[in-house]
């Protein structure tokens, strides 16, 4: 995963999609950590489809990220998520199920601050209405 080729990196990560659950669970986190972009974007693309928790953690803390490109697709994922949660009853599709525990849920809340100015004032009052709705034990 850790090519220096870009190319080489995305096939891997498009290699690896359908086989999530072999590769080391810490790993994509690892790679979204990384200073190379193309290692970060193969960490997101890693952690999509791991469950509404995984992906709305991943995607606040991609919203944060210095390239761009990258921070572009955090917060669009964040206001897809959030606008999602906040459905009316007259659409089709069900909410996103955010199920977490306490602890996963402050790391959201501390990441949903985080990411307020960017992701700005509807997205984050979105996400903090629906944060304050999934909290554990609440």
């Amino acid at each position: 995963m850790r090519d220096p080729s870009p190319t080489v990196v995305r096939e891997a990560t498009a290699a690896l999609r359908p086989l999530a659950g072999a590769v080391p669970p810490g790993l994509p986190w690892e790679l979204l950590a990384d200073g190379r972009v193309e290692l970060r974007r193969a960490g997101y693309r890693l952690l999509r489809g791991r469950g509404v928790d995984v992906e709305l953690r991943a995607a606040l803390l991609l919203a944060l990220d210095p390239d761009p490109r990258l921070a572009g697709r955090g917060k669009a994922d964040v206001t897809r998520l959030a606008r999602d949660a906040e459905r009316t009853s007259w659409r089709r599709s069900p909410r996103p199920q955010l199920l977490v525990t306490a602890p996963q849920h402050t790391e959201l809340v501390a990441l949903a601050a985080r990411a307020a100015t960017v992701l700005g004032e509807d997205t984050s009052r979105k996400l903090a209405t629906w944060l304050a709705r999934t909290r554990p034990g609440g």
